[in-house]
Protein backbone atom coordinates (compact mmCIF):
# COMPACT_ATOMS: atom_id res chain seq x y z
CA UNK A 1 0.00 0.00 0.00
CA UNK A 2 2.77 2.66 0.83
CA UNK A 3 4.43 1.48 -2.32
CA UNK A 4 1.17 2.40 -4.54
CA UNK A 5 0.93 5.62 -2.76
CA UNK A 6 4.64 6.51 -3.31
CA UNK A 7 3.72 5.50 -6.85
CA UNK A 8 1.08 7.50 -7.10
CA UNK A 9 2.80 10.98 -5.42
CA UNK A 10 6.09 10.30 -7.68
CA UNK A 11 3.43 10.21 -10.96
CA UNK A 12 1.32 13.30 -9.34
CA UNK A 13 4.74 15.12 -9.36
CA UNK A 14 5.69 14.56 -12.86
CA UNK A 15 2.52 14.93 -14.62
CA UNK A 16 2.63 18.77 -12.82
CA UNK A 17 6.81 19.18 -13.32
CA UNK A 18 5.75 18.33 -17.08
CA UNK A 19 2.68 20.61 -17.11
CA UNK A 20 4.83 23.33 -15.98
CA UNK A 21 7.65 22.86 -18.71
CA UNK A 22 5.09 22.97 -21.58
CA UNK A 23 3.12 26.04 -20.12
CA UNK A 24 6.60 27.74 -20.08
CA UNK A 25 8.09 26.78 -23.33
CA UNK A 26 4.70 27.61 -24.81
CA UNK A 27 4.73 30.87 -23.13
CA UNK A 28 8.63 31.77 -24.18
CA UNK A 29 7.51 30.93 -27.90
CA UNK A 30 4.34 32.65 -28.24
CA UNK A 31 6.06 36.03 -26.75
CA UNK A 32 8.93 35.32 -29.28
CA UNK A 33 6.74 34.32 -32.22
CA UNK A 34 4.24 37.66 -32.02
CA UNK A 35 6.79 39.88 -30.73
CA UNK A 36 7.14 43.14 -33.12
CA UNK A 37 10.85 43.90 -32.43
CA UNK A 38 9.72 47.01 -30.73
CA UNK A 39 12.58 48.67 -28.81
CA UNK A 40 11.68 51.06 -25.86
CA UNK A 41 13.48 53.96 -25.49
CA UNK A 42 14.59 56.12 -22.89
CA UNK A 43 12.39 58.78 -22.95
CA UNK A 44 9.58 56.32 -23.12
CA UNK A 45 10.66 54.71 -19.99
CA UNK A 46 10.74 58.09 -18.11
CA UNK A 47 6.83 58.90 -19.66
CA UNK A 48 5.56 56.06 -18.86
CA UNK A 49 6.77 56.12 -15.41
CA UNK A 50 4.93 60.13 -14.95
CA UNK A 51 1.85 58.38 -16.15
CA UNK A 52 1.76 55.44 -13.48
CA UNK A 53 -0.37 56.66 -10.66
CA UNK A 54 1.64 55.10 -7.94
CA UNK A 55 5.29 53.31 -8.52
CA UNK A 56 7.18 51.58 -5.92
CA UNK A 57 9.83 52.85 -3.92
CA UNK A 58 11.46 48.99 -3.73
CA UNK A 59 10.77 46.79 -6.13
CA UNK A 60 11.59 43.21 -5.52
CA UNK A 61 12.00 40.19 -7.77
CA UNK A 62 11.54 36.73 -6.55
CA UNK A 63 12.70 34.13 -9.24
CA UNK A 64 11.57 30.39 -8.69
CA UNK A 65 13.28 28.92 -11.75
CA UNK A 66 16.24 27.38 -11.64
CA UNK A 67 17.98 28.19 -14.92
CA UNK A 68 18.19 32.14 -14.92
CA UNK A 69 18.50 34.58 -17.60
CA UNK A 70 20.76 37.00 -16.62
CA UNK A 71 19.69 39.35 -19.62
CA UNK A 72 15.76 39.39 -18.82
CA UNK A 73 16.60 39.62 -15.35
CA UNK A 74 18.92 42.66 -15.91
CA UNK A 75 16.30 44.29 -18.63
CA UNK A 76 13.83 44.36 -15.95
CA UNK A 77 16.54 46.01 -13.40
CA UNK A 78 17.29 48.67 -15.97
CA UNK A 79 13.53 49.36 -17.00
CA UNK A 80 13.53 49.87 -13.77
CA UNK A 81 15.92 52.22 -12.93
CA UNK A 82 14.80 54.30 -16.21
CA UNK A 83 11.41 54.55 -14.89
CA UNK A 84 11.83 56.07 -11.57
CA UNK A 85 12.57 53.28 -8.99
CA UNK A 86 15.57 53.91 -6.97
CA UNK A 87 15.61 50.07 -4.36
CA UNK A 88 15.57 47.16 -6.09
CA UNK A 89 15.92 43.58 -4.66
CA UNK A 90 16.70 40.48 -6.55
CA UNK A 91 15.85 37.01 -5.28
CA UNK A 92 16.80 33.46 -6.30
CA UNK A 93 16.60 29.73 -4.81
CA UNK A 94 20.19 29.12 -5.01
CA UNK A 95 21.87 32.70 -4.27
CA UNK A 96 22.87 32.15 -8.32
CA UNK A 97 22.86 35.85 -8.88
CA UNK A 98 24.59 36.68 -5.72
CA UNK A 99 27.63 34.40 -6.03
CA UNK A 100 27.69 35.60 -10.17
CA UNK A 101 27.50 39.59 -9.40
CA UNK A 102 30.23 40.54 -11.53
CA UNK A 103 28.59 38.64 -14.19
CA UNK A 104 25.25 40.43 -13.16
CA UNK A 105 26.55 43.72 -13.55
CA UNK A 106 28.31 43.29 -16.86
CA UNK A 107 24.90 42.72 -18.32
CA UNK A 108 23.65 46.08 -16.30
CA UNK A 109 26.11 47.88 -18.09
CA UNK A 110 25.87 46.35 -21.35
CA UNK A 111 21.39 47.13 -21.25
CA UNK A 112 22.34 49.85 -19.95
CA UNK A 113 24.29 51.58 -22.90
CA UNK A 114 21.74 49.55 -25.28
CA UNK A 115 18.58 51.69 -24.13
CA UNK A 116 20.53 54.92 -22.88
CA UNK A 117 23.53 55.59 -25.13
CA UNK A 118 25.86 58.15 -24.17
CA UNK A 119 27.11 58.14 -20.11
CA UNK A 120 26.03 61.20 -18.86
CA UNK A 121 22.67 59.33 -19.04
CA UNK A 122 23.98 56.40 -17.34
CA UNK A 123 22.04 55.67 -13.77
CA UNK A 124 24.56 55.25 -10.95
CA UNK A 125 23.70 51.93 -9.37
CA UNK A 126 25.49 50.07 -6.35
CA UNK A 127 24.77 46.12 -5.49
CA UNK A 128 24.49 45.29 -2.32
CA UNK A 129 24.95 42.11 -0.24
CA UNK A 130 24.34 41.11 3.17
CA UNK A 131 26.97 40.82 5.54
CA UNK A 132 29.52 42.05 2.94
CA UNK A 133 31.38 45.30 3.56
CA UNK A 134 32.09 45.28 -0.70
CA UNK A 135 28.75 46.49 -1.17
CA UNK A 136 27.44 47.92 2.22
CA UNK A 137 27.50 51.40 1.29
CA UNK A 138 24.40 53.63 0.16
CA UNK A 139 26.63 57.17 -0.36
CA UNK A 140 26.22 58.32 -4.10
CA UNK A 141 24.80 56.08 -5.88
CA UNK A 142 21.00 57.30 -7.51
CA UNK A 143 19.75 53.07 -7.36
CA UNK A 144 20.34 50.49 -5.30
CA UNK A 145 20.33 46.62 -6.25
CA UNK A 146 20.36 43.77 -3.15
CA UNK A 147 21.33 40.29 -4.00
CA UNK A 148 19.31 38.28 -2.13
CA UNK A 149 18.88 34.68 -1.29
CA UNK A 150 17.71 31.90 1.06
CA UNK A 151 19.71 32.51 3.68
CA UNK A 152 18.78 36.36 3.80
CA UNK A 153 15.27 35.13 4.75
CA UNK A 154 14.22 33.27 7.74
CA UNK A 155 18.06 32.91 8.63
CA UNK A 156 18.39 36.35 9.04
CA UNK A 157 15.53 36.96 11.23
CA UNK A 158 16.42 33.60 13.26
CA UNK A 159 20.10 35.57 13.58
CA UNK A 160 18.43 38.84 14.72
CA UNK A 161 16.46 37.18 17.25
CA UNK A 162 19.41 35.37 18.69
CA UNK A 163 21.36 38.68 18.75
CA UNK A 164 18.87 40.05 20.38
CA UNK A 165 18.70 37.32 23.48
CA UNK A 166 22.38 37.43 23.82
CA UNK A 167 21.95 41.53 23.98
CA UNK A 168 19.07 40.75 26.50
CA UNK A 169 21.19 38.72 27.98
CA UNK A 170 24.42 40.73 28.55
CA UNK A 171 22.02 43.81 30.03
CA UNK A 172 22.56 45.86 26.96
CA UNK A 173 18.90 45.46 26.07
CA UNK A 174 15.69 44.63 28.05
CA UNK A 175 13.08 42.49 27.80
CA UNK A 176 10.56 45.14 27.22
CA UNK A 177 12.83 47.42 24.48
CA UNK A 178 11.71 44.61 21.64
CA UNK A 179 9.84 46.77 18.91
CA UNK A 180 9.35 46.94 15.21
CA UNK A 181 11.89 49.79 14.87
CA UNK A 182 13.98 47.79 16.67
CA UNK A 183 13.90 44.53 14.24
CA UNK A 184 14.48 46.49 11.35
CA UNK A 185 17.57 48.25 13.07
CA UNK A 186 18.88 44.39 13.24
CA UNK A 187 18.37 42.68 9.92
CA UNK A 188 21.05 42.73 7.88
CA UNK A 189 19.04 41.24 4.58
CA UNK A 190 18.59 45.07 2.82
CA UNK A 191 19.97 46.99 5.63
CA UNK A 192 19.40 50.74 4.46
CA UNK A 193 16.18 49.88 1.65
CA UNK A 194 12.74 50.59 2.65
CA UNK A 195 10.57 47.56 2.79
CA UNK A 196 9.26 46.19 -0.94
CA UNK A 197 6.27 48.14 -1.97
CA UNK A 198 5.99 45.55 -5.10
CA UNK A 199 7.16 42.18 -5.22
CA UNK A 200 6.78 40.47 -8.70
CA UNK A 201 7.24 36.48 -8.22
CA UNK A 202 8.51 34.60 -11.34
CA UNK A 203 7.52 30.97 -11.64
CA UNK A 204 4.45 28.30 -11.50
CA UNK A 205 4.82 27.44 -7.40
CA UNK A 206 2.53 29.28 -5.16
CA UNK A 207 4.94 29.93 -2.19
CA UNK A 208 7.33 32.67 -1.51
CA UNK A 209 10.49 30.27 -1.27
CA UNK A 210 11.90 32.30 1.88
CA UNK A 211 11.90 35.69 1.19
CA UNK A 212 12.87 37.86 3.56
CA UNK A 213 9.44 37.22 6.15
CA UNK A 214 9.68 40.42 8.06
CA UNK A 215 9.71 43.09 5.38
CA UNK A 216 6.48 42.11 3.35
CA UNK A 217 4.23 42.23 5.90
CA UNK A 218 2.91 45.12 3.90
CA UNK A 219 4.35 44.20 0.29
CA UNK A 220 2.39 43.78 -2.80
CA UNK A 221 2.53 40.47 -4.00
CA UNK A 222 1.95 39.80 -8.01
CA UNK A 223 2.55 36.17 -10.25
CA UNK A 224 4.15 36.25 -13.50
CA UNK A 225 4.90 32.77 -14.93
CA UNK A 226 8.38 33.11 -16.15
CA UNK A 227 10.85 35.67 -16.07
CA UNK A 228 12.17 34.30 -19.35
CA UNK A 229 11.63 36.41 -22.71
CA UNK A 230 9.62 38.79 -20.70
CA UNK A 231 9.19 41.96 -22.64
CA UNK A 232 9.09 45.93 -21.70
CA UNK A 233 4.91 45.87 -22.15
CA UNK A 234 4.28 42.83 -19.86
CA UNK A 235 6.69 44.35 -17.16
CA UNK A 236 4.86 47.75 -17.58
CA UNK A 237 1.23 45.95 -17.41
CA UNK A 238 2.55 44.11 -14.14
CA UNK A 239 3.39 47.88 -12.76
CA UNK A 240 -0.03 49.43 -14.07
CA UNK A 241 -1.70 46.24 -11.97
CA UNK A 242 0.27 47.48 -8.91
CA UNK A 243 -0.94 51.26 -9.15
CA UNK A 244 -4.61 50.29 -9.56
CA UNK A 245 -4.46 48.09 -6.13
CA UNK A 246 -5.57 49.82 -3.14
CA UNK A 247 -3.61 49.13 -0.04
CA UNK A 248 -5.58 49.06 2.71
CA UNK A 249 -2.83 48.05 5.36
CA UNK A 250 -5.40 45.98 7.39
CA UNK A 251 -8.19 48.46 7.88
Amino acid sequence: MAFYDGAVLKLVHLLISCYSFVWTWFSWTFKTVLSKGSKESLSQCRKDGRDLQKLPCHLALLVQEEVISYQDVCSMLVWSMSLGISYLSVFDLKGTLKKNAVLLKGHIDKLQEDLMGRDQYKFTYQLHQSHSKKHSSNEGAQVHIALLSPSDGRLDLVQTASDYCHAVSNRMLKPTDISTDLVNSMLQAIKGFPDPDLLIKFGPTESLCGYLPWQIRLTEILNVQTHWRIDYEEFLNVLHNYAKTEQRLGK
